[in-house]
């Protein structure tokens, strides 16, 4: 068998196995969504427990633990964290799966709360641009679903490709189910595109805490330094007069409930662009930063959120 063939059979056996995947993905959504809510918490916490156990990204996980708080916090408390960080991303998985289903996205839905909530309604009233960083912490596409519930303004929300075609396509559809707009990275220009609808008054949701590789700001995230991206400060400079706010969700002690903390952030230009931009991204992480370290076991440990350290860098020309 040439090359050429062995290729093509693998892609063929890879393509078949997607669709299995998938198929069975539709399958169990269904299932859950028939299930009560606290039974499908209690079942993936175990599932998320097995997890940890067989130390999937577990390193990852006390790695990080370990940069940020060194001696500041002992191994069993790390260990703590990186166990509720595991429950708190299958619990999210659980989540994400029932609120995918019309049948149960409004149960899953009305298990957050906003805090403060008078400031989410000011500001879900406003009609000027709202721009949301927010934090890979808790559950966070259920912030979204919640205020588009309660309130009936969509989102537009930035989004990272799946390496997976289908299951990208599935978490899409979610997300439109949802009601949201996906502006998908793979697309290109997508700070202008989110300029675009500020400008126009939608709510645009970016989530700017991940590794950024050499196209970020160097800034500090919970004392440690990190590439992030930048995109939420270029289009907050570029559309002057909307409005910036932190938004970090935070899971409760039961797995059930979740927190959605809001924080507005003020920022004032001083027209050096590259200042502004290195400013308030550290601004942005700064807000953040200050909900994650009061609320750890919610935060997404499992990512290479700090890569290696650098001195400070530049500000990405992402969609200029």
């Amino acid at each position: 068998m040439h090359v050429a063939e062995r290729r093509g059979l693998r892609h063929r056996v890879a393509f078949g196995l997607e669709g299995l995947a998938v198929r069975a993905s539709h399958a169990l959504i269904a299932l859950l969504a028939r299930l009560p809510h606290a039974a499908v918490i209690a079942a993936f916490r175990v599932v998320a427990d097995c997890a940890f156990a067989l130390h999937i990204r577990r390193r990852v996980l006390m790695q990080n633990l370990d940069l940020v708080y060194g001696e500041r916090r002992t191994g069993a408390e790390k260990l703590r964290i990186a166990r509720s960080a595991m429950r708190n991303l299958f619990l999210s998985v659980a989540e994400m799966a029932r609120g995918s289903h019309p049948r149960a996205q409004g149960d899953v839905a009305q298990r957050l709360e906003f805090e403060p909530r008078a400031l989410v309604d000011d500001l879900a009233a406003d009609p000027r641009g709202i721009l949301l960083a927010v934090a890979h912490s808790g559950n966070w596409d259920l912030c979204g679903l919640r205020f588009v519930r309660d309130y009936g303004r969509p989102l537009a929300v930035v989004m990272k490709p799946l390496g997976t075609p289908r299951f990208n396509e599935m978490l899409i559809g979610a997300r439109r189910g949802y009601g949201f707009e996906v502006i998908s990275t793979d697309e290109g220009r997508v700070v202008p595109r989110c300029v675009q609808r500020l400008r126009e008054g939608g709510v645009v949701c970016m989530l700017p805490d991940q590794y950024a590789r050499r196209a970020g700001v160097v800034a500090d995230f919970l004392g440690v330094p990190a590439s992030t991206h930048s995109g939420p400060a270029l289009a907050m400079l570029r559309a002057p007069g909307c409005r910036l706010f932190a938004v970090v969700d935070t899971r409760q002690s039961d797995g059930a409930r979740h927190v959605c903390h809001v924080r507005e952030i003020e920022f004032r230009p001083s027209g050096d662009r590259r200042a502004d931009i290195a400013a308030l991204t550290q601004q942005i992480c700064d807000a953040i930063g200050a909900i994650v370290e009061k609320h750890p076991e919610s935060y997404l440990w499992q990512h290479r959120r700090w890569r290696r350290r650098t001195g400070r860098g530049e500000a990405t020309s992402e969609g200029s």
